[in-house]
């Protein structure tokens, strides 16, 4: 997942059918690492390209998963990218959030979220 934050807002994103916003990321293919997937699915949802060897590990959670049973893993990375998000592909929605819109966010986000508004990076 692309922990991205401009003006102590977090890019966050909505697919289609869905009613809670995530961070731009997605499931690993075969054999792909946590960067590798980052870099490919952050493209594929957003159209920003992220520079591999800038990429940095932010944080790891491990949170329920919102709609189904379980858990979902968030490996985090930082590092800038080159363009501006749009929707694309799967995604319906692109937005820019601050703390106070913490109850939009899929729960596995929250974590997030809150540590970001701790250190003082969002709002």
């Amino acid at each position: 997942m692309w922990v991205c934050v401009r003006d102590r807002r977090l890019l966050v994103v909505r697919t289609h059918g869905l009613d809670v916003f995530y961070l731009p990321g997605g499931t690993p293919e075969a054999g792909e690492s946590p960067a590798e997937t980052v870099i490919r699915e952050v493209a594929e949802e957003t159209g920003i390209r992220l520079d591999p060897a800038a990429l940095q590990p932010f944080a790891e959670f491990v949170e329920p998963a919102h709609g189904r049973p379980g858990t979902v893993r968030l490996i985090c990375f930082t590092g800038p990218g080159e363009g501006e998000p749009h929707p694309a592909d799967e995604i319906a929605e692109a937005a820019w959030f601050t703390s106070a819109d913490l109850e939009k966010c899929a729960p596995g986000l929250h974590p997030v979220i809150r540590t970001l508004a701790d250190s003082g990076e969002i709002y």
